[in-house]
């Protein structure tokens, strides 16, 4: 046969309904289709490439670290999220939207459609999508009962276990600015209850066990910073701390907090530890978690307060076991120059565990003493919001008035 003579082979059909006219390919496997209805009956092929392609662009999301699953909730919230003045948009997303598989989701939305998307992961917005995160310190333990403003009368035991209600920062500044005697009116129902206590180790060293050297007195101060940073960080990723995307920031987060796991700080005081904490979050520029930087120290009053006055330690025992747990993970994926920096940071955890463990004693005084920054803390806050306000007034606005010229050059 002379290669002259040969004609140009026909166009090939559809590979579905045999359709003369079959312009698109399935990007896997090549069969030609004639229409978007036969490519989308085709089957698994094109949605195990889409599914592929997908879990390639989410890698390169560095915006967003987060997992397919919250991007799945969260796109399906954007649904009913409507902007001023577009009431009437629509996604343009098929009647099996909701059928459809979560990592073909993103193919399904427009290009503007995802940079809606990209502007409110990048503006913080997208939180409010997510379904509440409730810590596992919050919900248990004694139901609704006065706190005792500190100033007033001494608190006892009974006192310290009452749980604090922790701002949310969702409510503004004037949630921040409630007095510290008031707490949920109910406990959380079933359906609320929060994520598990993490668990303790089963066998805890003693220090004696740990260190020859006498135990020196400011040990008990680094245990609010160490919390601090934990509360704060764990907030900040929504309690998803345990995903492999999120870990190695979860873990640099906490060093970067608390001076005591990453910067071999020391502190004199408890004040001067939770201080220290908020000083790390500004200096490195981290946001506002969950919870507020009141609530995180609300946070760590509970956890220092425990469940009960029977076992008081608990708490501070799972939180430090936790964090040591996902500091070890943390180091296994970490590169080879982070690895002994978190392994140190493990270590010192592993000290505050026994120190915890054979210290309880020593827990009350520390709880109070961060129930009183707590109240401090929201008495700056109530000063500065009323400063602000008289400086607005003053100037008529958030800004002050352009300045005047003094002298003014004639021609």
């Amino acid at each position: 046969m002379e290669a002259g003579g040969s004609s140009p082979p026909p166009d090939p059909s559809c590979g579905l309904c045999l359709a003369k006219k079959a312009p698109y390919t399935c990007p896997r496997c090549h069969l030609r289709f004639c229409s978007v209805p036969c490519y989308r009956e085709h089957g698994s092929c094109a949605q195990d490439f889409h599914r592929r392609e997908l879990q390639i662009r989410l890698q390169g999301q560095q915006e967003d670290p987060a997992s397919q699953r919250r991007l799945r909730e969260a796109l399906l919230r954007l649904q009913e999220l409507p902007e001023p003045g577009d009431a009437d948009l629509q996604l343009g997303l098929d009647p099996d939207f909701e059928q459809a598989e979560s990592e073909a989701l993103w193919e399904q939305l427009s290009p503007d459609q995802r940079k809606r998307f990209q502007r409110l992961l990048n503006s913080g917005e997208i939180s409010a999508l997510l379904p509440p995160w409730k810590p596992w310190w919050t919900g248990r333990g004694r139901g609704a009962a006065l706190i005792q403003e500190l100033g007033g009368a001494p608190a006892g035991p009974e006192t310290l276990h009452t749980p604090l209600q922790q701002p949310q920062p969702s409510q503004g500044t004037e949630a921040l600015q409630q007095p510290l005697e008031e707490i949920s009116a109910s406990a959380q129902s079933p359906a609320e209850a929060s994520t598990p206590v993490p668990p303790v180790p089963a066998a805890i060293p003693p220090l004696s066990s740990l260190t020859r050297s006498p135990v020196s007195p400011l040990v008990r101060f680094q245990v609010p910073n160490v919390l601090y940073a934990y509360a704060y960080s764990l907030a900040l990723y929504h309690g998803e701390a345990e995903e492999a995307q999120l870990l190695p920031e979860f873990c640099e987060a906490v060093l970067d907090v608390s001076g005591a796991l990453g910067a071999k700080q020391g502190f004199k005081s408890t004040a001067e530890a939770l201080q220290a904490a908020l000083q790390a979050i500004a200096m490195g520029r981290y946001p506002e978690c969950l919870l507020g930087n009141a609530g995180v120290m609300a946070a760590v009053a509970q956890i220092l307060m425990g469940e009960c006055q029977a076992r008081q330690k608990g708490y501070s025992l799972a939180a430090l076991a936790h964090l040591s747990r996902l500091l070890s993970k943390g180091k296994r994926r970490a590169p080879a120059g982070d690895q002994a920096r978190l392994y140190a940071a493990k270590k010192k955890c592993d000290f505050f565990l026994s120190w915890v463990n054979d210290n309880e004693g020593a827990l009350t005084l520390l709880a109070l003493e961060v129930q009183r920054e707590y109240k401090a803390h929201l008495d700056a806050i109530k000063e500065v919001g009323a400063v602000t306000q008289e400086l607005e007034k003053m100037w008529g606005g958030k800004v002050p008035p352009p300045k005047k010229t003094l002298i003014e050059e004639l021609d």
